[in-house]
């Protein structure tokens, strides 16, 4: 089964943008269909839309060929410092072994270095004690339509959070004043 994949989190895993690896887009279609079904062309094509820009796919690897996790990068209209992550998932059998918190800061680092990124924004329904430890907070509702004034509509649960990034060269500054 599945769990022998996930073990060895000293293993080769890498976290790469799905566009660099196209012959992976079908199973990484599956795994978020696990989560989330849907029509399999269709999260196919949503992820073929993957680029350097936004939207960026990403998807946790082990032994450079079966995708573990993948979470989606999107632009905020609003806010061209900030972005907003969907679709974080984990391979159901690989849960609870670090690879979210794997992903997540893998994420962050892409969002910072390669994206010059700043804010990080998400929406979850029952993770927030996770995001929590990661150092997202929670926040008003965004919207990532366009629509600056958005109103959470009632009947959802919801829980909007956010990250403001650390700069690296904030650390250097800090150090240079002490």
């Amino acid at each position: 089964g599945l769990p022998d994949l996930c073990a060895n989190p000293c293993g080769s895993f890498s976290v790469i943008p799905i566009h660099k690896r196209p012959d992976l887009i079908e199973s990484c279609a599956k795994l978020i269909n696990d989560e989330w079904p849907r029509s399999l062309g269709a999260r196919m094509a949503q992820l073929c839309n993957s680029s350097d820009n936004l939207p960026t796919n990403l998807v946790l690897l082990k032994s450079d060929t079966i995708v573990l996790a993948h979470i989606k990068i999107t632009p905020v209209p609003w806010d061209v410092s900030a972005c907003f992550l969907e679709s974080v998932v984990v391979a159901k059998d690989c849960r609870g072994q670090g690879l979210g918190t794997y992903l997540m800061r893998h994420a962050e680092q892409y969002c910072a270095q390669n994206l010059h990124l700043s804010v990080i924004y998400l929406s979850t329904v029952d993770q927030v004690r996770f995001y929590g430890k990661l150092g997202y907070v929670e926040c008003e509702p965004i919207s990532i339509y366009g629509k600056v004034n958005f109103k959470r509509p009632t009947m959802t649960r919801k829980f909007y959070m956010k990250k403001v990034l650390k700069n690296p060269e904030d650390d250097d500054a800090n150090a240079k004043g002490r």
